[in-house]
């Protein structure tokens, strides 16, 4: 899976965080995990980093940061739903905190 893979699936993913179906949701959770584990410590660096000259990985590393703080402001609600998604939710929320400290 390459950035503009993510690029492409974040809001796909943040959309479906707003479903009834607690299966919409594990989905987009499960794969939002994934994505933060995979993409997030270069997304949230990359914006405390100077910018260069070259390739504009920024742009797209800057979109796809828009849709995971549209992501983690959607947190708060879906923990309170109890069950997997509360619990996917928590695991969504360390993963967070991990790559962005």
């Amino acid at each position: 899976m390459t950035l503009d893979t993510c690029t492409s699936l974040l809001p796909i993913l943040t959309a479906l965080l707003g479903s009834d179906m607690d299966q919409h949701l594990s989905v987009s959770l499960d794969m939002l995990l994934k994505l933060v584990r995979m993409y997030g410590s270069p997304i949230y660096s990359s914006l405390s980093a100077p910018a260069s000259v070259g390739v504009d990985i920024e742009a797209e590393q800057s979109r796809c940061f828009v849709e995971l703080e549209k992501v983690k402001a959607c947190l708060p609600s879906l923990s309170r739903r109890g069950g997997l998604v509360a619990k996917s939710v928590l695991e969504l929320n360390l993963a967070f905190q991990e790559v962005s400290s």
